[in-house]
């Protein structure tokens, strides 16, 4: 039987990433459409709308969302809760190391990033703006120290190969770069270029989020938890 770390840091992260793909593309598919140039537009459109938008209570079109906005919310909430719970335990592993602290540090931010996923989920776009925005932007900036703080972990320590510590780095750079690039790029709300730029970028950054994800439980299952 296997542990209950086993289950925690690597069979539950594995089935939430499949579990999120999968409602996030019925999301897609049952969108009652609009973009926010051209809210006539049909269906959900993967480099004119944000994943947010699967969540609004109401479409761009002004048409009823519930049923994408149930299956988005609901999916963002489940991995909000599995990451709580990953980011809970996993610092555990390091605990006889002197690096246990930075560790705990990053577990602690770990958390934060992902009860603003939760938070994400609970505020759509449409009605609570501010908090959504205040949400999203907070996510991201405390998964970057998280991965700043395990990839310096797992360079001391000699439990994982550095190769997952080169994981982590990757995921962290390429949070920066999105941070810098929703905050810093061109305003989706002036051009529909500029939407098309941060749309792309966003699914970039969840598509290297969850090959981190997997990455993590790889180099957790080699450990034999």
């Amino acid at each position: 039987m296997k542990n209950n770390q086993h289950i925690l840091l690597i069979d539950l992260p594995r089935i939430c990433l499949v579990l999120f793909v999968l409602l996030q593309i019925i999301s897609m598919m049952t969108y009652s459409g609009g973009t926010l140039f051209d809210p006539d537009s049909s269906g959900y459109s993967f480099s004119k709308n944000f994943l947010s938008d699967l969540g609004r209570y109401q479409s761009w079109s002004l048409e009823n969302n519930f049923i994408a906005c149930q299956l988005f919310n609901m999916s963002i909430l489940i991995a909000g809760g599995v990451f709580t719970v990953f980011y809970t335990c996993v610092h555990t592993i390091f605990v006889l190391y002197k690096y246990y602290r930075i560790a705990l540090l990053g577990s602690l931010f770990g958390v934060l990033g992902s009860i603003s996923l939760a938070a994400v989920g609970l505020t759509p776009a449409d009605l609570y703006s501010q908090l959504h925005d205040f949400s999203a932007k907070w996510l991201f900036r405390s998964f970057f120290i998280a991965s700043i703080c395990y990839s310096l972990v797992i360079f001391k320590t000699s439990i994982f190969k550095n190769k997952y510590a080169t994981g982590y780095i990757v995921f962290a750079i390429s949070i920066l770069v999105y941070i810098l690039i929703s905050e810093l790029g061109p305003n989706p709300f002036k051009s529909d270029l500029a939407l098309t730029i941060q749309v792309i970028s966003q699914k970039i950054i969840l598509i290297i989020l969850f090959a981190s994800v997997y990455l993590q439980t790889k180099g957790l299952e080699k450990i034999s938890l």
